[in-house]
């Protein structure tokens, strides 16, 4: 479901005159889809929206597959990296101690706090704030990864 939908010109006649019998999850969806994003993001954004929803507008030809451009306007401006390397000592320190156990669990969290009293300046707990993530995406997936990126301040 990582494809990007358009409205068709009978999917934008539907949203006008409201003439088809479609369920409110599967009408809420033409509302909003665009090509912006893929059809997974605009069926999370609605609640109890489904694949089906999607299946129907695309059966009753309301919305199509859009053109996706080269360029990703979505993508981020800036790496993990950059983004850590943003933050100060004090900064990372009080991150990553107070979302170890939240986001790794008792074990995995505790071992974290205590790689981060080994480390010895900031390079290394640069380095282990970008190990981090990864280890969340491992434990929590990657929307508790996105979230933890975030929190170090990267943009997107």
């Amino acid at each position: 479901m990582t494809l990007r939908f358009s409205k068709t010109d009978s999917g934008r006649a539907e949203i006008s005159s409201r003439g088809g019998k479609l369920p409110r999850t599967a009408r809420n969806l033409l509302l909003i889809i665009d090509g912006t994003r893929a059809a997974s993001n605009w069926v999370e954004l609605i609640h109890g929206a489904t694949q089906a929803d999607v299946d129907l507008l695309l059966d009753q030809g309301l919305i199509e597959a859009a053109r996706v451009e080269a360029s990703r306007p979505n993508a981020p401006t800036q790496t993990l990296e950059a983004a850590v390397a943003g933050l100060n000592y004090d900064q990372l320190y009080g991150l990553l101690t107070s979302q170890a156990k939240e986001r790794l669990g008792l074990i995995k969290g505790f071992k974290m706090v205590l790689d981060v009293e080994k480390c010895s300046g900031l390079a290394e707990l640069q380095t282990l704030a970008v190990r981090f993530v990864g280890l969340v995406r491992e434990v929590q997936g990657d929307g508790a990864a996105k979230k933890m990126r975030l929190a170090l301040g990267m943009a997107g």
